[in-house]
């Protein structure tokens, strides 16, 4: 079940922050002297909204396991699934040193999953 959560917290961080990008370019933010004006596009308060159920997650899920295991595994596991968002969904590039970032990623939480004793 807690695996469940940490799927939960992936897919609701990634997909926030891509919908927040995909949300960005219709946007509208004014600050002006005693004037503040903020319009933000359907995906930006959607992407917000998975994010803030993100974060909740991220609550339960720090509960259950220690930091210093989850921490790397999460943050490596949504860079990845992070550039796969930019690279299917907002059809961004990626240099060939992201790449070899990427890989480091993967090989970094290959490593942090090893039981080694």
């Amino acid at each position: 079940m807690i695996y469940f959560a940490v799927f939960i917290y992936l897919c609701c961080s990634v997909g926030g922050l891509t919908l927040v990008k995909v949300g960005a370019e219709h946007n509208n933010f004014a600050l002006n002297p005693g004037f503040f004006n903020l319009s933000l596009s359907y995906a930006t308060l959607i992407g917000l909204c998975l994010y803030v159920v993100s974060f909740v997650m991220w609550i339960v899920i720090v509960q259950k396991f220690n930091l210093s295991y989850i921490q790397p595994i999460t943050t490596g596991l949504s860079y990845i699934l992070i550039i796969a968002a930019s690279i299917f969904i907002l059809k961004e590039s990626i240099s060939l040193f992201q790449w070899i970032g990427l890989a480091f990623i993967l090989i970094g939480v290959v490593f942090m999953n090893l039981k080694v004793h």
